[in-house]
């Protein structure tokens, strides 16, 4: 556990090189490397039908102010998120770029969430890896659903992304293993999605206010940066607080205040996929 686990080694999983390789013993470890290269051939396009209409569904009933799931459907989406396919935030630029150097393969696909959401196909998903290799394969024989792109393209648009206030967050296909960076905004479903909040969203730091003296009362930068409405300023006011539990910790905050109101620290209770579990860090 200790040779992935964040608290004791402050390792991120999707910046570990055996996490983009879907031969690692760390995937289907019963399977032989080739057998799980055909196990994901058969189950990609299955899962992406499926996101569509989970995300779909997600949009249709009410999006951010939607009641969370409850009982059986509540503990399906915490499974399927745990070990069919679920994400982290990415903490910075920097560590999307590092994703970035560590893939072997890009292509670039529709954000799901988006489209189901009614914001139209907008092409922003960098697929990574076995599944960028895998839609490659597709789109040559005319059923692709995207566009080729290099990692040149991938890391310009992750840059320019990021200047328009957009977080990076990290997916993966059966269980940890990172076949995806979307450029997220307000229309990701994992902000919607409370009910598998440990298996989706949060990444492993979290934004605090430190410097509240020097908030701005006039200023709203950050209420506009912020898409999981994490932070209290009433208009005309200084900035109170970060609500914890809504925080993702994109640290789009942190970057974009002008006055250096805010603070990245480690989150004291995290997701670590390496493990498949929830961890309380001690000390913090």
């Amino acid at each position: 556990m200790c040779k992935y686990c964040y608290e004791h080694t402050r390792k991120v999983w999707y910046l570990q090189k055996e996490s983009y390789d879907i031969r690692s013993k760390r995937f289907l470890k019963i399977l032989p490397g080739r057998f799980r290269e055909l196990w994901y051939d058969f189950y990609s396009p299955k899962l992406q039908g499926f996101v569509d209409g989970a995300t779909t569904d997600i949009a249709e009933s009410g999006g951010a102010e939607r009641k969370p799931y409850t009982g059986l459907k509540k503990a399906f989406y915490n499974y399927f998120a745990r070990n069919f396919l679920g994400g982290q935030v990415v903490t910075s630029l920097d560590e999307m770029m590092q994703v970035l150097d560590n893939a072997q393969d890009v292509y670039l696909s529709y954000c799901s969430c988006k489209k189901s959401a009614g914001g139209g196909e907008d092409f922003r998903c960098i697929f990574l890896n076995h599944n960028a290799t895998f839609n490659r394969k597709k789109h040559i024989k005319g059923k692709g659903q995207g566009r080729y792109i290099d990692l040149d393209d991938a890391r310009e648009m992750v840059v320019e992304k990021r200047k328009l206030g957009h977080y990076g967050t990290v997916l993966w296909g059966l269980r940890p293993k990172v076949d995806c960076i979307c450029n997220c905004d307000q229309f990701c479903a994992g902000l919607y999605t409370p009910e598998i909040r440990w298996g989706l969203l949060p990444s492993f730091s979290i934004s605090q206010v430190v410097n509240s003296d020097r908030c701005d009362p006039d200023c709203d930068i950050c209420l506009q940066t912020c898409y999981a409405k994490a932070i209290d300023k009433k208009p005309g006011n200084q900035i109170t607080r970060i609500d914890q539990e809504k925080c993702i910790g994109c640290n789009l905050c942190v970057e974009r205040c002008p006055n250096g109101v805010f603070e990245s620290s480690p989150r004291k209770i995290y997701y670590d996929a390496a493990i498949g579990k929830k961890v309380e860090m001690q000390g913090v």
